[in-house]
């Protein structure tokens, strides 16, 4: 599990599935038997989190699993799993797909692409779901990504020249006298790793 995913399962996830569920949260036999429920109901490895085996589909799934725990009486949670539960590999490239088409369209997606996005399907909240047909998933992931890194790639390039400008004017001029501060007074050694890195914290909409 990256370790980004593993701050939002221990913080939150784990957490909220425990007290819908009444299961104390610091009982490690508990947790690791729900991680092996879900990987049962998903058909995946019978493998735990700490298992290099556990990637990013298995995250995804036990992530779509605790929220279904949590909250039982969400027909949106249910609908999640269920459509987990029938193929978890290719739920988590939709879902992958959904984050790149997010950030490459914007929140109201690429229009054109409605037409054959949806399976003619729809949860009991009246959202769309996608299909999950393996190969159009797998198409639609790779093209959203592709997608994604074209725009980061031309937005990087925009700012390229204002960047080379910039540094152009802060260059000074051929003959100025450079006057270089004082070097900075060493920090005592047993202040250096005083505290600790802060926890990460998933940006809202993250992929897991």
């Amino acid at each position: 599990m990256h370790p980004r995913a593993r701050v939002t399962y221990f913080r939150d996830l784990w957490p909220a599935a425990c007290r819908a569920q009444r299961w104390d949260r610091r009982d490690d036999d508990v947790r690791r038997a729900v991680v092996l429920e879900c990987m049962r109901q998903v058909r995946g490895p019978q493998v735990t989190t700490s298992s290099p085996r556990f990637g990013a589909d298995e995250t995804t799934a036990l992530f779509t699993y605790l929220r279904f725990l949590a909250r039982q009486d969400s027909l949106d949670a249910s609908a999640a799993w269920d459509e987990c539960k029938r193929d978890y590999r290719s739920f988590n490239r939709a879902r992958n797909a959904d984050f790149h088409e997010r950030e490459t369209y914007g929140a109201a997606g690429s229009r054109k692409l409605q037409r054959d996005r949806f399976a003619k399907r729809k949860t009991a909240a009246g959202e769309p779901l996608d299909s999950i047909d393996p190969e159009e998933t797998r198409k639609r992931h790779i093209t959203m990504a592709q997608r994604h890194r074209d725009k980061l790639n031309r937005e990087k390039r925009a700012q390229a020249p204002r960047t080379m400008a910039e540094q152009a004017r802060s260059v000074p001029p051929l003959g100025a006298i450079i006057i270089l501060p004082p070097p900075a007074a060493p920090e005592p050694a047993d202040e250096i790793y005083q505290d600790a890195e802060p926890a990460y914290v998933p940006p809202a909409g993250h992929p897991f």
